[in-house]
């Protein structure tokens, strides 16, 4: 009977170590960055500040997104993203790859630069990419499937 016993706890603790193993990536501190991409549309120039990570994929399902805080090399927090995630051939990670995640946190448009002009446009597009390149970790919360 003791014998018994034990190998059901045993059988129990399994499924809580694989839980917790599959789930390490959630809360650990990766490296991310925020890059500065120029675009155009019906209005004019278009700057867009895009934050970006790698991730391995440990979770066992295809992933599509990640939910993410994001903060300054002392861990401060700074804000809070979904990322859009892929291989760079199609949408989603697979289970055991690697791939990046990407989102636009923010997007300064010709209409600033027509209500302002562009000297004006020019300042605020360098002061925003000042402050957002204090950006180095993020922590995984969650993921999309």
């Amino acid at each position: 009977m003791r014998k018994l016993k034990h190998k059901i706890i045993s059988l129990t603790l399994i499924p809580f170590n694989l839980a917790i193993m599959s789930t390490s990536a959630l809360s650990a501190n990766v490296p991310c960055n925020v890059q500065l991409e120029f675009d155009s549309n019906s209005k004019g120039s278009v700057a867009n500040y895009v934050l970006s990570l790698q991730l391995k994929n440990t979770t066992g399902r295809q992933v599509i997104g990640a939910s993410v805080l994001y903060g300054d090399a002392n861990n401060h927090q700074l804000g809070n993203a979904i990322l859009i995630c892929s291989n760079g051939l199609k949408n989603g990670v697979s289970p055991g790859s690697y791939g990046s995640c990407t989102g636009v946190l923010q997007k300064v448009d010709g209409a600033f630069m027509n209500a302002f002009g562009s000297e004006k446009w020019t300042e605020i597009v360098n002061t925003q990419l000042e402050k957002l390149n204090a950006v180095k970790k993020c922590e995984i919360l969650g993921f999309s499937y």
